[in-house]
């Protein structure tokens, strides 16, 4: 009896032996952590901003019958603001901007001299984001202020109000900040101007503006 007790308690030890030794070579090896995707950049939301560039500026001109026709390029800076809205990919905003303006044209033969100094429009945006890359084309109202000077008859400022039309890409370094480039063609229309009480002259205008700027989200 004694025996068969010894050899049962025997068994029971070594096979509680080999299991423990078993779960000992068991190493413990953590679940891998999965790192979340960044989310997406999303433009909705009120921005404002800078920009620079130049305006290739042209005027076709009628001094009392002598018609002439010239361009020339100058700098434009200014700033601008505006609200996004994001539908999927689909961006849809509004836009306002203002910018002064170097661009000047000459005419010798009448000494005759005009400066386009200030250039704005207001525009709606369309455009598909590529998550933080936003490409879009834009459209609207454009306006400028322009002043003819001349040798001897004295000068004269006018609004000039027309339309506008452009694309352009945007770029998110961050959550707040983006980058642009631009390019915009915008048809001032025609004003006359007058010179010593008589309608003297009238300037039809047109500039092409390329510019690059920084806006900050809110």
């Amino acid at each position: 009896m004694n025996i068969r007790l010894f050899a049962l308690a025997s068994a029971s030890v070594l096979a509680l032996g080999v299991v423990g030794a078993q779960a000992a070579d068991l190493t413990y090896e953590p679940a891998p952590v999965v790192e979340a995707a960044p989310a997406a950049f999303n433009w909705t939301g009120f921005y404002l901003g800078v920009h620079a560039g130049a305006a290739l500026f042209d005027g076709d001109y009628n001094y009392g019958g002598y018609q002439p026709s010239d361009d020339n390029t100058g700098f434009i800076g200014g700033v601008q603001a505006g609200y996004n809205w994001q539908f999927d990919n689909i961006v849809i905003g509004a836009q306002t901007d203002f910018a002064y303006t170097s661009a000047k044209i000459s005419d010798d033969f009448v000494g005759a001299e005009n400066k386009l100094n200030w250039l704005g429009s207001t525009t709606a945006r369309v455009g598909y984001a590529f998550d933080n890359l936003l490409v879009y084309g834009k459209g609207g109202v454009a306006y400028g202020q322009s002043k003819i000077e001349t040798v001897g008859f004295g000068d004269d400022s006018q609004w000039h109000v027309g339309w506008t039309a452009g694309v352009g890409a945007e770029y998110a370094f961050t959550q707040n900040i983006t980058g642009l480039l631009e390019y915009n063609y915008v048809d001032l229309g025609s004003q006359d101007y007058s010179f010593a009480g008589n309608n003297a002259a009238s300037a039809d205008l047109t500039t092409n503006v390329i510019k690059a700027g920084l806006n900050y989200k809110f």
